[in-house]
């Protein structure tokens, strides 16, 4: 389960429940809207084949000449949420089993040695309802590679001698993470589900794994890979530097001979009972010091939907932060540093989630009834008036461009998330699922907006503050619940006080993807193309995407105080966290249009832009007009708690992350250590604020580095905005770095 962390990404706390007759079972996938063959990226000039194996293992190969290493994967239909309740944890278990050589190959460190003698790298996940298993290797060792990796999937050793070994690295990664609130949450988000086959543990450890009575570890193992590991319900993906007619014979040479027990693939039919697992608030304390609200929402699963995507659509309108929202209105109010949506529609197999997420400042977590009312009477707003073809115009510009555009990503990471796409949707979508938005299906969305009302709501209070009566097994979480009042959920049937509005026309989507660098496309480094007024600006374009009509533009701001001075070090934090939060409006409209925006400390502060280039003059102007923002001194209070709790949430992280930052301090100048940066934010006040602010802009060495679509006319545009910012005696500085620690002889 190597992977499990990357997947936590699906939601902070992938929570779910309710009752069977809360949810609507969504139309079946149209399956007019499924095309004849596999959709690629226009931008993709790379070649490929879909094949059925005579086993009916789906498989994708892509040929491309200039891959630097060659790599496959291989997906299982089964996953944790089919363990047996005897062996919770097998399907991970087994995952680890599975490497420790095969009939042909016995040599348990055979496949890893293998791997590392020839420039490979291997590894494999599981999860829900999936095992994937992946590698990669040098060109010339791709031939035996395959022949070492099918093995597993027809011959495995499986030697019961080394069970208590493997049984032991299962334990340590779950040892590992048993203080991590995204599992502690999700643990008990399956508890409240009852008797649903989600209420299980899901990676294994000590306890879970071993002989028992009627039960013995081994002998299930190879029961549980004799019966799913079988290849119709298996997907492969290869990618080569090798012609495709040749990649073709390997892959029928290699996973041809899988066996096919001709299963049915396993998936979940349990209903939920709403009754015990909806219409809840759960106070949990974490280990992290957090203040955070979540509105959860079960939702039946609606995957087969994904070239109508109507949790997009929900989402979207949800997470917007234009005026009127949610989002805006209550960080005006200084209630919330951030409120986003998501969705996962398998979450919990045949039930998924659609969440709100939403981190509180000190004054929102006073008033929490009302935030959760707010969002409950914008949900109706949206029911109401909402669903408008408008919106999927605009999401389904945003995700075409995205498509057309989209950029070749390593091989190890291209073939797993494709068999991983491929056990979700028709194998002719698995590049394109994510962006294909065919058709505005009104009915769709409406199905969702049904299922989020409290029958299906769970209400989240999360913070260090709560008060818990329960603790969690197999997980360093505490918690209490309870049923959500009749009062309180009558008080969101109310008119709102606030002007709640649905969103404005974005303003940024792109119109133009000319291609402005044709003259200077062999430029090897960057060129310094103009230096006066204070500005520097450095251009260079894309060798490797010389024909994508994007770009990165990063404005330094540099000066020495950071280096020097501990309390300026702490300000360029709290300046980068408040501009972040002031201009979320600002850079979730870019991210719409395919842009980002940012503004991080470092020697001074960087801003950064990057993204489609047609509009991204508008949003340099937006985003330099706004920086000297202002703020309040409640405001700046807030930023200064995020810091510190930051900084020693960040002491939880597991010791190998840690040990980064603690190397940094020690070989590079200018670092403090977290006790003097919490005692520096103590003492700071709004006065020392607007000092660094103006004394930041009025001597500074201002630095812009280019890179990518930009020609001579959009440098100057870029420098004349930056120029405009700077006050009348600006002084040029002498750049500053932090200086690296050499050691010397005897050292």
């Amino acid at each position: 389960m190597k992977k499990i962390m990357g997947l936590s990404a699906i939601a902070f706390a992938v929570l779910a429940g309710c009752s069977s007759t809360s949810t609507t079972t969504p139309p079946a996938a149209n399956t007019n809207l499924i095309p004849d063959s596999l959709v690629i990226s226009p931008n993709d000039t790379r070649e490929y084949k879909t094949l059925k194996l005579d086993n009916e293992i789906d498989v994708i190969l892509i040929s491309d000449p200039s891959a630097e290493k060659s790599a496959a994967a291989l997906s299982v239909g089964v996953g944790l949420l089919h363990d047996p309740m005897s062996q919770q944890g097998m399907a991970h278990y087994l995952e680890h089993m599975l490497f420790l050589g095969t009939d042909r190959y016995p040599d348990t460190k055979g496949y890893s040695d293998f791997m590392t003698k020839n420039g490979g790298a291997h590894n494999a996940y599981t999860w829900l309802d999936i095992t994937n298993y992946m590698f990669k290797v040098n060109n010339d060792a791709y031939d035996e590679a395959l022949d070492r990796f099918a093995d597993f999937f027809k011959s495995p050793k499986l030697y019961p001698e080394y069970t208590d070994k493997e049984k032991n690295a299962v334990n340590a990664e779950w040892s590992m993470r048993r203080e991590m609130d995204f599992f502690g949450q999700f643990k008990l988000a399956r508890q409240m589900m009852g008797s649903h086959p989600a209420n299980r543990f899901l990676i294994g450890n000590l306890e879970t794994l071993g002989d028992k009575e009627g039960s013995n570890l081994h002998k299930e193992t190879v029961a549980f890979y004799n019966k799913y590991y079988s290849s119709n319900i298996m997907k492969v993906a290869m990618i080569s530097n090798r012609p495709l007619a040749e990649m073709e014979a390997k892959a029928k040479q290699y996973f041809a001979d899988i066996e096919n027990k001709k299963i049915e693939k396993p998936t979940v039919t349990d209903k939920l009972d709403f009754s015990v697992a909806g219409g809840k608030r759960v106070y949990y304390s974490p280990n992290e010091d957090v203040k955070q609200l979540q509105l959860e929402f079960t939702i039946a699963d609606n995957s087969s939907q994904f070239a109508v995507k109507p949790n997009r659509f929900v989402s979207y309108l949800l997470s917007n932060e234009m005026q009127g929202s949610p989002a805006q209105i209550l960080r005006d109010k200084g209630w919330v540093s951030g409120l986003s949506s998501s969705a996962s529609p398998t979450q919990y197999g045949n039930y998924g989630s659609l969440t709100v997420d939403i981190e509180l400042t000190d004054a929102g977590m006073q008033n929490r009834e009302e935030i959760v009312a707010m969002v409950m009477q914008y949900i109706a707003l949206i029911k109401d008036q909402g669903v408008d073809s408008k919106y999927f115009n605009e999401i389904r510009t945003s995700l075409n461009n995205s498509f057309q555009f989209l950029e070749k990503g390593d091989e190890f990471g291209y073939v797993s998330n494709l068999t991983d796409s491929m056990q979700k949707f028709p194998v002719n979508n698995a590049i394109n699922a994510p962006y294909y938005y065919a058709k505005f299906d009104a009915d769709a969305v409406q199905n969702v907006l049904s299922q989020l009302n409290e029958d299906t709501l769970r209400i989240w209070y999360i913070s260090k503050q709560e008060e818990t009566d329960s603790q969690l097994h197999f997980y360093d979480g505490k918690y209490r619940i309870e049923d959500i009042s009749e009062s309180e959920v009558a008080s969101w049937n109310k008119p709102s006080e606030y002007a709640l509005a649905l969103p404005t026309v974005n303003r940024l989507l792109p119109e133009s993807f000319a291609i402005k660098t044709a003259e200077f496309k062999q430029q090897a480094h960057p060129e310094l193309v103009f230096d006066k007024q204070g500005v520097k600006v450095w251009r260079q374009a894309s060798q490797q995407f010389a024909e994508q009509p994007k770009g990165l533009v990063e404005v330094y701001i540099n000066t020495p105080d950071a280096l020097e001075n501990v309390k300026s070090q702490v300000l360029y934090s709290i300046w980068a966290d408040l501009y972040n939060l002031q201009q979320r409006k600002l850079s979730t409209e870019a991210a719409v249009a395919g842009m980002s925006l940012g503004l991080q400390p470092s020697n001074g502060l960087v801003l950064s832009l990057s993204g489609f280039t047609d509009k991204q003059d508008v949003l340099l102007a937006q985003a330099l007009e706004n920086l000297t923002l202002d703020v309040s001194e409640e405001g700046f209070a807030q930023a200064i708690d995020r810091f510190k709790r930051d900084l020693l949430n960040q002491q939880k992280q597991f010791p190998f992350y840690q040990a980064f930052g603690e190397y940094s301090k020690l070989t590079r100048s200018g670092k403090f250590d977290t006790e003097t940066l919490i005692a520096a934010a103590d003492t700071l006040t709004l006065a020392d604020f607007a000092a660094i602010k103006q004394s930041t802009l009025a001597a500074n060495d201002l630095r812009v580095f280019t890179f990518g679509n930009y020609n001579q006319n959009d440098v100057e545009s870029i420098a004349s905005k930056l120029t405009a910012i700077l006050p009348k005696g600006h002084q040029a500085t002498e750049f500053a770095r932090s200086k690296a620690w050499l050691p010397q002889p005897g050292e």
